[in-house]
């Protein structure tokens, strides 16, 4: 993911005085758990550059082939990354700018189910009002527990009414091999959710409506499922009310101007259902159903492949979307707008013949083209450096004018600020293209680098981010000049890096603690 600053400009994250640090840190940190500065010997190497490239070539040796299982596959949940598949790789860009510059540091230094409408929403008032008068929680990397059931499989519906969108979710609940319950440790299953943003409105375990106090207990910030209603292969089915138009936070789903947009990362998702909003619970989204008037907003976007789509009563029209790779609900996406787009086709390594979309405003699809030749460089890179190709039908990017952040790489649906898609020869710099490619690229290399293989807990941000990072570079220097794709960056880190690292908000790479996660982007 990127991020953008108060002034429309992003930092980008440079791993760069040491690229090496980041891809080190993902060789030697992910597999022992080793701190920055147990690296200090290579960074004080003589030849930084040769040994640079020999882990380059490590990684890439470990990413090539997507059916392979590479070193960096084997490592179980007790390592920083969870799998959701034998296949490998790593991801991002600005919030390691922030995260990464203390490398330098380490481095170089040492309802009751259907409960009624006006019932359940006094209850949520009442736990939202708490939760407004509760004091920050610090959460600490200690404390990381597995969760002692997990979602293997979700489908969702979203009946979208202007003022009010109803959100059927159905999630199917499995034991957790690797959780083992320690002494007075409770084996339920608690789901994050934002009383603030989401209203409870049924809640149900293979069509038995649950008791609240009895099944489950509703309090600030978690729904509570008892481990006694639970049994393997069970069905929660919860609908919940949320209200778009009124989520001025910009995070889970909200509308901007005529559109409706979805930013789950970090913590997002529980502003849209209860779920166990957390990266190391990887489920595959086997129906994202999206319902809407058909004037206003025909189309209906999510991730993975389209696989259904028609129309629904009184002017409105439905689709429907598949992925088939498990993923944490960070990386989750609904778009519906009236959008215009420009489509092209890629062909993989392997045959696979990908439909490629760019969306945005209508007054702004003139300006895609050099965005759409951005993406199609970026996956042929990838497939030629690492061995990487794409593993869907549909690859779309939307790009909305009034995005919090930067861009988000949703799986198989980009989300990016027009800022860093649009370019026009009439307007443009070379700076703007530079921008646009290497942000295309980063957020498609995301999708093996944190994606498909993410982070266990966001006390890892970094190597997802980090490596990422490390690849765009890579890319774009091959596109440009290596040189000069070096100068940059190392300018970028002793211009602001290093600036904030000497200051007051110079923190870890890697926090003990933290209160609001999203204090890790800005």
């Amino acid at each position: 993911m990127l991020c953008a600053l108060g002034t429309g400009r992003v930092l980008y994250a440079a791993a760069a005085t040491m690229r090496l640090s980041t891809a080190a840190f993902f060789l030697f940190g992910a597999s022992r758990g080793a701190a920055f500065g147990g690296l200090a010997p290579i960074a004080r190497h003589a030849n930084i550059a040769g040994a640079r490239r020999s882990l380059v070539m490590a990684a890439a040796a470990s990413l090539t082939g997507s059916g392979s299982t590479s070193p960096i596959a084997s490592v179980g949940l007790s390592s920083p990354f969870a799998m959701a598949h034998p296949s490998t790789c790593p991801t991002s860009r600005r919030i390691s700018q922030t995260l990464l510059g203390a490398t330098h540091s380490a481095l170089y230094s040492r309802g009751g189910s259907t409960a009624s409408s006006s019932s359940s929403t006094a209850l949520n008032s009442a736990v939202a009002e708490e939760m407004e008068k509760a004091e920050p929680v610090a959460k600490y990397r200690k404390d990381y527990r597995p969760l002692p059931h997990q979602v293997t499989k979700i489908s969702m519906d979203f009946d979208i009414h202007d003022g009010e969108t109803t959100v059927t979710s159905r999630l199917t609940i499995e034991p957790n091999a690797k959780f083992t319950a320690q002494e007075g440790e409770s084996s339920d299953l608690v789901l994050d959710g934002d009383e603030t943003s989401v209203s409870l409105i049924s809640l149900s375990i293979d069509g038995k409506d649950l008791e609240e106090g009895t099944d489950y207990v509703l309090a600030p910030g978690t729904l509570t499922i008892k481990d006694l209603a639970l049994k393997p292969g069970a069905v929660l089915e919860s609908t919940v009310k949320i209200v778009p138009e009124d989520n001025t936070q910009l995070a889970g789903l909200y509308k901007s101007g005529s559109m409706y947009c979805s930013q789950c990362e970090a913590t997002g998702f529980r502003r849209i259902t209860y779920y166990p909003d957390r990266p190391d619970n990887m489920a595959v989204f086997e129906s994202v159903r999206i319902e809407a008037d058909e004037d206003a907003y025909p189309a209906l976007l999510s991730n993975g492949n389209k696989i259904g789509e028609g129309k629904a009563e009184n002017g409105r029209h439905y689709s429907v979307w598949s992925d088939p790779f498990p993923k944490p609900s960070y990386l989750f996406c609904v778009v519906a707008g009236n959008l215009g787009s420009i489509s092209d086709t890629y062909t993989t390594s392997s045959g696979r013949k990908v439909h490629l979309e760019i969306f945005s405003e209508h007054d702004n699809v003139g300006k895609l083209d050099y965005a759409m030749d951005s993406l199609k460089r970026s996956m042929k890179w990838d497939e030629d450096k690492f061995g990487l190709e794409y593993d869907l039908d549909l690859y779309n990017i939307v790009a909305v004018n009034d995005f919090n952040m930067g861009a988000m790489e949703n799986k198989g649906l980009n989300v990016f600020n027009t800022a860093y898609v649009l370019a026009d020869q009439a307007t443009a710099s070379d700076v703007d293209y530079e921008r646009v490619e290497g942000v295309i690229g980063h957020e498609y290399f995301h999708n093996w680098t944190g994606n498909r293989v993410t982070c266990r807990d966001w006390f890892q941000l970094t190597l997802k981010e980090g490596l990422t990072v490390f690849r765009d570079q890579e890319f774009s220097g091959d596109m440009g000049s290596n040189s000069v794709k070096r100068i940059e960056d190392v300018r970028g880190l002793r211009g602001r890096q290093f600036n904030e690292d000497a200051g007051p908000m110079a923190h870890p790479v890697r926090p003990e603690s933290y209160i609001s996660m999203d204090n890790f982007y800005t």
